[in-house]
């Protein structure tokens, strides 16, 4: 099987740059999400100077923490696997482009 020219060069430049940064960006969001859900938990445990006939733990801080940053990490996930499944198409397409070529190649050969 000969080597036929490779084409599209920007476009795998594209389709690579793509998946870098899907997962740059889901390792992002997760890190946020954790950090988000440790800061929610913190702040509902943090003592204040408010008198004591306030409370001063606040369960809703863990609550909505928790709840944004495991929202975060689902769509850093969802993000980073649905980016790299996109880069991924673009290779597929362009296989199936320089399969095609080299099969018309090969069968102008026998001729």
């Amino acid at each position: 099987m000969g080597g036929v020219k490779k084409k599209y060069k920007v476009l795998r430049f594209i389709a690579v740059l793509i998946k870098i940064f899907a997962i740059v960006a889901g390792a992002l969001l997760i890190i946020a999400g954790l950090v988000t859900i440790i800061a929610g938990a913190a702040s509902s445990t943090r003592s204040t100077t408010i008198p004591q006939s306030l409370p001063s733990d606040n369960p809703m801080a863990f609550l909505s923490g928790a709840v944004v940053g495991f929202m975060m990490i689902v769509y850093g996930v969802f993000l980073a696997v649905f980016l790299y499944a996109y880069a991924e198409w673009m290779h597929v397409f362009m296989d199936i482009e320089e399969n095609t070529r080299m099969t018309n190649e090969m069968l102008m050969g026998r001729k």
